[in-house]
C-alpha cells in the first residue's frame, strides 16, 4: 500500500507528549548563563544616561551590555529577502535612538536567570522624549506610497474606476482589521555557544535556519561556514519566528565577550514589543456589477503601519488582483504611516487573511444588493484565467469548493432574509467566503541513505512547525523507496543538514518534500543499477523498466527473482547508498501558468439578541490544496486554521496606548484567543486533485489557506443573523450592541 495519502499519526507525537522533545529553550549545556533583555519606557528620543553600576555589581552578574559597550555590527541588507530575513533593520545597542516602547536598551548577563531579572531591575535610565509619538491608528492623511517589498505595491488590469463607475450596482465600504500577535505557546529563544575554534552554534526557535544563518554572517562579519543554527522543534511558529530579532543578534554577541555559553528566552510580555505582529489595516473596497452580480471593476486600497525605520508592507490587497473575474478591470494599492512601533511581521496568514476580511465581506453586501445568493454570485464570477497575469490557473477547483462546501454545509436550505432564521431566542445565521493562497516555488535540498540493515534516513534543512513535517517527510520518501513508513528516520532543522528553504508561506510540503522525492528516487536509482549490473547482480540483462520496488525489496517482472535492500547492498559490500536531491523550480511568476490554492468556508453562528454574544456552532471548509499526502494531519492544519480565523473574527486584538506609543494586553489574559468552549465541531473537505505545475509531489499550499476567509463567513453570518453588517474586527459584543 503506498504510504503517500494514508493517514499517519506523528512519529514525533510521543516525544512530545512524553516530554523527551527538546525545545530550544530545553538544551542542555554546561557553563550556560542567563541574559534578560531591559526595554525602554518610551516610544520617540534618546537615552541620556543609562547607569549600571548598581547592576554590574549585584551578586552573580557577569556584564551588562548596553549601546556603550556592544560589539558593533554591520547594518542588516536592504531590501529585504527570504535569504537575509531580518525581523527588523534597525540594530539593537549600536546607538542612543530610541524609536519605540520596549525597543532594548541594556542586556544583563547573570549566573542564573533571577540574578539576570533582578539586576535589569537596577539599571537606571534619564530620556530624552520626542514628540509626538506617531503610533496609531493610521490614516489616509499619513499615508506614503512605500518602496517595494514582496510584490507590486500597486497593481493595474484594465480601468476599474470607468469600469465601477458605469455599473449598475456599486459598493464601496470602507474595512478595518487590528493589530494582532501571534502568541505562540513557545516564547522565542536563543542559546549561543561559540566553539573553541571561532564556531558559533546557535539553538534557536526559527523557522528559516539557512536565513538566520546568513543575517547572521552579514551582522556579525563571520562566514557562514562557521555558523551552525539549530532548530529541531517549534512550539509554534505562524510567522513570526522566520526572522532574525534583537534578541538572538545580542545572545550571539554576549557569548562571543564572554566565552560562556549565553541563554536568552523571552517572557511573554516581551513577545509583544520584540518579535513583530500583525499590523492592523484600513482597506478600501469598491466593486462594480451588473444587476446579475457580474463583477464589472475591482478597486482595493489598503493602508497599514510601519516602523520610522523600515518599510513592512502588509499587503491587503493581493487577494482581489486573482479571486474573481472582473470584465471592466481591477486595481489594487497599498499604503504605509510610519509609526513608532518595532517591525510588523507576517502572520498566519499574511496578506490574505487581512484582505478576504474586505473583498468577501463586500462580495457579500454585493449579493445582498443584487439579490443574487452569495454562493451563485461566486459561482457567476469564477474564472480560469488568472485575472492579474492572464495566465491560466495550474488547477483550480474553486468551483469544486463552492459546490461541495455547500452541499455538506446544507447551504440550500437557507432563507436568505437577514434575521429570518431562529432557535428559540437565538438569531441564527449562515454565511461562506471564499479564498485564495498564493503558492511559492523555492529550491530545496534532501539527502537519503540506504542503510544495510534495510532501513533508510532523510536528511534536510527543513523544519517541523509542529505541523507534521517529520512524519510526511517519512511518507514521501518510504513511497518513494518502497519501505514501510516506519523503516525510514527523518532529520531536520540543522544547518549542517543539505539546505533548505525557511518553514513558511505553506510551502514545505511542495517544494521541500519535491527534495526528498528526488532524493529517496535517486537511491531507488542507485539501487536498480546496482542490481543490474553491481557484484552478482541479481537482474543481469534486465531493462530498468522491468525493475519494480515495494515492501523493501527489488523485484524483476514476470519472474520470481527478488533482493531486498539489505541483501544488495551486503552482496556489494556497501554499508550505506547515499543519493542527493535538487529541487531547484523556477519562480512561480515565471512559470506558464498560475498556481494558486482555492477554498470555500461556510459558518452558522448563534447571536444573543440581548448580550450581542456570537458563537460559532457550524463550520465547513472545503480546500483545492492539491494532492494530499497526509490527510490525517491535512486534517490537524485545517482544524488549526480555522481556529485561527476565529480568533480573528471574535475574539484577537492587541490593544494599543497611541499616547504612549505601546501595547497594553501583553499577556493571555489580556489577549484572547480561541479555547475548546469556543469551537463546535468542524467539517473538513479535501476537494483538489494533483497540480504538477505545483509541484513533482502535485502538493499545494494547505496551512495558511485554513485561515483565509474564515474571519469574512463568520462576519457574514453575523449580518444574516441580524441584519447589523460589523466592517471592524473583531466583532465584540460592544460593535454588536
Amino acid at each position: 500500500m503506498s504510504a503517500i495519502g494514508q493517514p499517519i499519526s506523528r512519529v514525533d507525537g510521543r516525544l512530545k507528549v512524553t516530554g523527551g522533545a527538546l525545545y530550544t529553550a530545553d538544551i542542555p549545556l554546561a557553563d550556560a548563563t542567563h541574559a534578560v533583555i531591559v526595554h525602554s519606557t518610551i516610544a520617540n528620543g534618546r537615552t541620556v544616561s543609562i547607569d549600571t553600576e548598581v547592576a554590574e555589581n549585584a551578586p552573580g552578574v557577569l556584564t551588562v551590555f548596553t549601546h556603550r559597550n556592544m560589539p558593533r555590527m554591520n547594518p542588516t541588507p536592504k531590501p529585504w529577502s527570504h535569504l537575509h530575513p531580518h525581523g527588523q533593520s534597525y540594530l539593537p545597542l549600536q546607538d542612543d535612538k530610541i524609536h519605540y516602547a520596549g525597543q532594548p536598551i541594556a542586556l544583563v548577563v547573570a549566573e542564573t536567570l533571577d540574578q539576570a531579572t533582578h539586576a535589569g531591575t537596577l539599571i537606571r535610565v534619564e530620556y530624552e522624549v520626542e514628540r509626538p509619538v506617531a503610533f496609531g491608528p493610521q490614516t489616509a492623511k499619513e499615508a506614503v506610497d512605500p518602496p517595494q517589498f514582496l510584490w507590486p505595491v500597486a497593481s493595474s488590469v484594465g480601468d476599474a474606476d470607468k469600469a465601477i463607475a458605469a455599473a449598475a450596482v456599486r459598493i464601496e465600504q470602507t474595512y478595518t482589521t487590528s493589530d494582532r500577535h501571534h502568541n505562540q505557546m513557545e516564547p522565542h529563544a536563543t542559546v549561543a555557544v561559540w566553539d573553541a575554534d571561532g564556531t558559533l552554534t546557535l539553538y534557536e526557535t526559527t523557522q528559516h535556519i539557512f536565513g538566520t544563518r546568513e543575517l547572521l554572517s552579514i551582522v556579525l562579519g563571520i562566514p557562514p561556514a562557521k555558523i551552525n543554527v539549530v532548530s529541531h522543534f517549534l512550539g509554534g511558529g505562524f510567522g513570526g519566528k522566520a526572522y532574525v530579532w534583537p534578541h538572538t543578534l545580542m545572545a550571539a554577541l554576549a557569548a562571543k565577550v564572554l566565552n560562556r555559553p549565553v541563554r536568552v528566552q523571552l517572557t511573554r510580555a516581551q513577545m509583544y514589543s520584540m518579535v513583530g505582529h500583525q499590523p492592523a489595516t484600513i482597506q478600501t473596497i469598491a466593486l462594480g456589477a451588473g444587476e446579475d452580480g457580474k463583477l464589472a471593476g475591482i478597486r482595493h486600497q489598503s493602508i497599514s503601519p510601519t516602523p520610522v525605520f523600515d518599510n513592512y508592507i502588509e499587503y491587503a490587497a493581493l487577494c482581489a488582483r486573482s479571486l474573481w473575474a472582473a470584465s471592466g478591470g481591477i486595481s489594487t494599492n497599498h499604503k504605509v504611516v510610519h509609526v513608532n512601533r518595532n517591525t510588523p511581521t507576517a502572520m498566519r496568514s499574511p496578506h490574505e487573511a487581512l484582505g478576504h476580511f474586505a473583498l468577501e465581506s463586500a462580495m457579500d453586501e454585493l449579493a445582498y444588493a443584487t439579490g443574487v445568493d452569495p454562493v451563485a454570485l461566486r459561482l457567476l464570477n469564477d474564472t480560469e484565467i488568472d485575472p492579474h497575469s492572464g495566465r491560466p490557473f495550474s488547477t483550480r477547483a474553486m468551483r469544486k469548493c463552492l459546490t461541495a462546501g455547500a452541499a455538506r454545509f446544507g447551504w440550500e436550505r437557507r432563507t436568505p432574509e437577514p434575521r429570518s432564521m431562529h432557535d428559540g431566542r437565538y438569531l441564527i445565521g449562515q454565511g461562506m467566503a471564499g479564498a485564495i493562497y498564493t503558492h511559492w516555488r523555492w529550491p530545496a535540498k534532501a539527502r537519503v541513505t540506504l542503510n544495510r540493515d534495510g532501513s533508510a534516513l532523510v536528511e534536510a534543512g527543513m523544519h517541523d512547525l509542529g505541523t507534521g513535517t517529520y512524519t510526511v517527510m517519512q511518507q514521501v520518501a518510504a513511497d518513494t523507496l518502497g519501505l514501510a513508513p516506519d523503516k525510514v528516520t527523518v532529520r531536520l532543522g540543522d544547518t549542517r543538514l543539505p539546505a533548505s528553504h525557511a518553514a513558511i508561506g505553506s510551502a514545505t510540503m511542495a517544494n521541500a518534500g519535491a527534495s526528498v522525492m528526488l532524493a529517496a528516487n535517486a537511491a531507488r536509482d542507485r539501487a536498480i543499477e546496482l542490481a543490474l549490473t553491481g557484484r552478482d547482480a541479481p537482474f543481469a540483462g534486465a531493462g530498468r523498466e522491468d525493475v519494480l520496488v515495494a515492501d523493501g525489496m527489488l523485484a524483476l517482472a514476470g519472474t520470481n527473482l527478488n533482493i531486498t535492500y539489505a541483501e544488495l547492498l551486503a552482496r556489494n559490500g556497501l554499508s550505506t547508498l547515499v543519493a542527493d536531491g535538487d529541487y531547484d523550480p523556477v519562480e512561480e511568476a515565471q512559470g506558464p501558468k498560475a498556481v494558486f490554492s482555492f477554498s470555500a468556508v461556510f459558518a452558522e453562528v448563534r447571536v444573543d439578541p440581548d448580550l450581542g454574544l456570537v458563537r460559532l456552532s457550524r463550520f465547513v471548509g472545503a480546500y483545492d490544496a492539491g494532492r494530499i499526502i497526509n490527510p490525517k494531519t491535512a486534517r490537524s492544519q485545517a482544524i488549526g486554521g480555522i481556529i485561527w480565523g476565529v480568533g480573528q473574527a471574535l475574539l484577537e486584538q492587541s490593544e494599543t496606548d497611541p499616547m504612549m506609543g505601546r501595547f497594553l494586553n501583553r499577556n493571555y489574559s489580556g489577549y484572547l484567543v480561541p479555547t475548546n468552549a469556543d469551537i463546535p465541531e468542524l467539517d473538513i473537505l479535501f476537494v483538489g486533485e494533483f497540480d504538477e505545475e505545483a509541484s513533482p509531489l502535485g502538493a499545494k499550499g494547505l496551512g495558511e489557506l485554513t485561515a483565509v476567509s474564515v474571519a469574512p463567513a463568520i462576519a457574514n453570518a453575523v449580518y444574516h443573523a441580524t441584519g447589523k453588517r460589523v466592517r471592524d474586527l473583531p466583532i465584540t459584543v460592544e460593535k454588536m450592541l
